[in-house]
């Protein structure tokens, strides 16, 4: 019995190794050809998946301020999708488009300088709303941006005047052509 036990489990170790092997000149050949890659590097639909958009505009009133700024809240964007908006409001879903535009998006009547449009970055958070969820029919996420803006942007120091986020809201069909450009092309 043991000899059979041995002879199977030998057999078994030998087909995966074969197994395995075959394995290894598939994946070859999807490197080589670049079919492996292809799925991966396909346009995202991000901009078309979500019915609603929250673009934060990020400005600052030199190049060397809004740098150091933006990183500064770049590095908190996650906690205000995942902390802030996302468990304090009826959202289905929620995410945060990784790269930046060098655009400035914000309403044209904020009271902005040109260095401010100019030195100016932009990220697009996604998100579907639970209607299920909802009480009333509006969806209030004022109080989760001042929450942002006072528990993890005022830690900034030095916060020059000039350094600003500006929030905008978007339909899908509302989105600037800047969301479009370079993505779907």
């Amino acid at each position: 019995i043991l000899h059979e036990e041995f002879a199977r489990g030998h057999n078994v170790v030998d087909k995966l190794y074969k197994d395995w092997q075959k394995g290894d000149v598939l994946d070859k050949e999807k490197v080589e050809s670049g079919e492996m890659w292809k799925e991966l590097f396909e346009p995202s639909d991000f901009f078309i998946s979500y019915p609603h958009y929250l673009s934060m505009c990020i400005v600052g009133p030199s190049q060397s301020d809004a740098q150091s700024w933006a990183g500064f809240v770049v590095s908190r964007l996650r906690k205000l999708v995942s902390d802030q908006l996302g468990r304090s409001l009826p959202l289905k879903k929620i995410q945060l488009w990784p790269k930046e535009f060098s655009a400035c998006v914000a309403e044209r009547s904020a009271l902005l300088t040109h260095a401010q449009r100019a030195n100016s970055i932009t990220y697009f958070i996604g998100f579907r709303v639970d209607t299920l969820r909802m009480r009333g029919s509006e969806l209030d996420i004022e109080r989760q941006l001042q929450n942002f803006s006072k528990f993890e942007l005022s830690r900034f120091h030095p916060l020059t005047p000039g350094m600003d986020v500006l929030p905008k809201t978007f339909g899908v069909k509302e989105l600037p052509k800047v969301c479009f450009e370079d993505v779907y092309e």
